[in-house]
């Protein structure tokens, strides 16, 4: 778990390579594009690349350093044969997009001193100081809440305090056991259900003798960068004006409702505001006493959630080139964006399916491009606000004593997307019953959508069968939920307090938006929709990863109606006031959200366990099974990749698989005497761990147990005992 020097260096150039690959790659495949949008998507290329390919060579040899080795072997085939492909990849003469958010020009600058070009390029684009700020904020977060060592004990941060357990157990479990596809070494026998390519990624690193903290986090580096960079370059190609940009950029990182009201109320110096500091999880962006589940995107999502992170690191420059793709007619962007798109499934379930969602919206939108039926601004308010009841009228329903069945909310969600399908079906007869045949716009249409579809469904629907959907069985995955993680208060109330100022942004949007703001957030209105009555996981509160996505999109529509709004004004106080008010509002509770993240420190490892989990890793086969108490903070599971009896169950339930026995017979093993010798042979347990909290169990025969073993690890309070 500690690694080396060597090891540091290995694993990261290994990882490097990946990088420099797909940078050569894009600058070849996207030879017209500016520099930076090179960068950008060659290093998602890079990311991309190692994500596969250990993974398609470990399916012929497990996860050992020759599937590595194997697997750099592809890369370097691939590398030469794009290259080979692309005879003007040295030419000098191509031509430079300078229409898009990473503009800027190729080829020399103007000989200006580095600050002088630092300056000019904050004020042309603002975002990016707000970028440097939130990189570096996120970067000494992880350094600080990732495996950080103090006193001989290891400690975490207070969102990193539960879920990097898991990830740190599937890191150290495939780089050490090499079976592959992966088991769960918290239920071993049970394959992965899990897109494990996100942790996959670190054991790539990690099989080299990395140390686990670096391995950990280098990949995460970059992924951010993808993450930001990404969803800049959607918002800047969108909107192209840096001060809406700049806005839908701090409303969507730094999201945050009403719920920093809950802490002011008695003033900043009271100890209910110093408590955001102090106390576990009672921020203004995750307050369950106050049913504030809105949690922050960096503090709750990109920092702890590490599929949410790397899904989103292709999922956002995807979106982006997409965009650009059907904005400009490039239709082999859409072959570059399928094939990235076909292999998220296994990275991030939750992107793929939001770019499912979205992509069947973009296509309505683009055969409406021409269409100018527009609704009037009382048609608008009219269906806005019976939609508004429709929604508040379920919601009550779901408190009262006659709930609509999880049928009926199932069927709702189906609606949503049978009548996306719908459109699109009726506008593309329409479009023919009018013509007599086939457009031009409506074959241009028909060729990249359809090569795009062809391309994800062939690399996507083998992953699909053989992982999603046989995981995803049963009566806690797909079925009706409504309005996501709120079960206690009504849907506008719920909305107000979790959306805040964002909330009534888009029922302006909605009401009074421009044809350009209501194409903008008609995909993602039908994802949240959809998201608002079925859940596709054991776990409502994970649907937020779908709707954060349409989220991202109401910001940009928000901050562009904003601002047009206030340009009429013309009153430059007045838009400097109210611009500066919303943006306080809306930020104001993630910043609060941040600050108690930075300070948090919990001990997650006791120096008892983090010691006994370095006599496991040198002392015993990676296969071995090991009996320890089923805490989420398990030291053998985590750090030393080791099979044990069962994990906890705020890991596996949620994961909808069956762990109960193991659960029970855990428990029987400790507490049980004469059942116990049977069960330690019925799993094949190599070693017994007892420590504080093993002691949870009701141990009756705590000396025997000891005199039956031999002792072969014993400090500060953790024994290990060998059969």
């Amino acid at each position: 778990m500690l690694g080396s020097a060597l090891g540091n260096v290995v694993g990261t150039l290994y990882f490097l390579l990946y990088q420099f690959a797909g940078v050569l790659i894009a600058f070849t495949v996207f030879k017209r594009e500016n520099r930076w949008f090179k960068v950008l998507f060659g290093s998602v290329m890079g990311s991309f690349l190692i994500h596969w390919l250990p993974t398609l060579t470990a399916f012929l040899m497990n996860f050992t350093l020759a599937a590595h080795i194997s697997a750099l072997m592809l890369l370097v085939l691939i590398l030469v044969a794009v290259l080979y492909f692309d005879k003007r990849f040295f030419s000098k003469n191509s031509e430079v997009s300078q229409n898009n958010i990473l503009s800027g020009k190729d080829g020399n600058s103007e000989k200006t001193n580095l600050w002088q070009r630092i300056i000019k390029t904050i004020k042309e684009k603002p975002v990016l100081a707000v970028f440097v700020v939130l990189y570096c904020y996120t970067v000494k977060v992880w350094s600080h809440h990732v495996l950080t060592f103090k006193n001989g004990a290891v400690y975490a941060g207070q969102c990193t305090y539960g879920d990097m357990n898991m990830h740190l157990g599937f890191i150290t479990s495939i780089a050490n056991q090499k079976t592959f596809p992966p088991d769960y070494s918290i239920l071993p026998g049970t394959k992965l259900a899990y897109p494990f390519l996100s942790d996959s990624i670190s054991s790539s690193v990690y099989i080299f003798g990395a140390s686990l903290k670096w391995a950990y986090i280098l990949p995460m580096l970059f992924a951010l960068m993808q993450v930001m960079f990404g969803a800049y370059a959607l918002m800047d190609y969108i909107l192209s004006d840096k001060k809406k940009a700049f806005l839908s950029y701090i409303l969507f990182f730094l999201n945050g409702g009403f719920g920093f009201v809950y802490f002011i109320n008695k003033g900043f110096a009271s100890q209910n505001f110093k408590r955001i500091f102090t106390e576990f999880y009672q921020t203004p962006t995750n307050y369950t006493d106050k049913n504030i589940m809105w949690h922050n995107v960096i503090a709750d999502m990109l920092i702890p959630q590490r599929a949410t992170l790397f899904g989103w690191a292709m999922l956002f420059p995807i979106l982006y080139l997409i965009t650009k793709a059907v904005s400009e007619e490039k239709r082999q962007y859409f072959y570059v964006a399928g094939v990235i798109a076909g292999g998220l499934p296994l990275i991030h379930t939750h992107s793929f399916l939001s770019l499912g969602i979205l992509c069947a919206g973009f296509v309505l939108l683009e055969l409406t491009q021409k269409s100018d039926k527009q609704f009037s601004v009382p048609v608008r308010i009219a269906v806005l606000a019976g939609v508004l009841l429709g929604l508040e009228y379920i919601s009550r329903r779901k408190t009262s004593q006659n709930p609509l069945s999880a049928n009926a909310l199932f069927a709702i969600g189906i609606i949503v997307i049978c009548v996306l399908i719908a459109a699109i079906v009726y506008q593309v007869v329409h479009s023919i019953k009018q013509n007599g045949e086939l457009t031009e716009d409506l074959k241009k249409l028909i060729k990249c959508w359809g090569s795009f579809l062809v391309i994800v469904l062939v690399l996507a629907l083998p992953i699909l069968f053989k992982f999603t959907f046989s995981q995803a069985t049963g009566e806690q995955f797909t079925r009706g939920s409504f309005n996501w993680a709120n079960g206690t208060e009504s849907y506008l109330l719920f909305s107000v307090k979790n959306f805040g100022i964002m909330f009534i942004g888009m029922l302006l949007v909605y009401a009074f938006g421009n044809r350009k703001q209501l194409r903008l957030v008609i995909p993602p209105t039908f994802l949240w929709l959809m998201s608002e009555f079925i859940v596709f996981q054991p776990n409502t509160y994970d649907n937020n990863k779908l709707m954060l996505v349409s989220y991202l999109y109401f910001c940009i529509a928000v901050s562009d109606f904003l601002f047009d709004i206030l340009a009429k004004i013309n009153i430059k106080a007045v838009t400097a006031v109210a611009g500066m008010a919303a943006v306080f509002v809306g930020i104001f509770g993630a910043v609060l959200t941040l600050g108690r993240e930075y300070v948090s420190e919990y001990e997650l490892y006791s120096k008892g366990y983090l010691e006994a989990a370095e006599y496991i890793e040198k002392n015993t086969q990676p296969k071995d099974m090991i009996l320890t108490a089923t805490n989420h903070n398990n030291v053998v599971a985590s750090l030393t990749g080791r099979n044990i009896v069962c994990g906890s169950g705020t890991f596996l339930y949620f994961h909808g698989v069956d762990y109960a026995q193991n659960e029970a017979d855990v428990k029987t093993m400790y507490e049980n005497p004469s059942e116990r010798e049977k069960l330690l042979d019925k799993y094949n347990i190599k070693y017994i761990v007892l420590g504080p909290y093993e002691y949870g169990y009701s141990i009756p025969d705590y000396d025997e147990i000891i005199k039956a073993h031999k002792i072969v690890f014993e400090k500060d309070d953790v024994i290990i005992l060998k059969r």
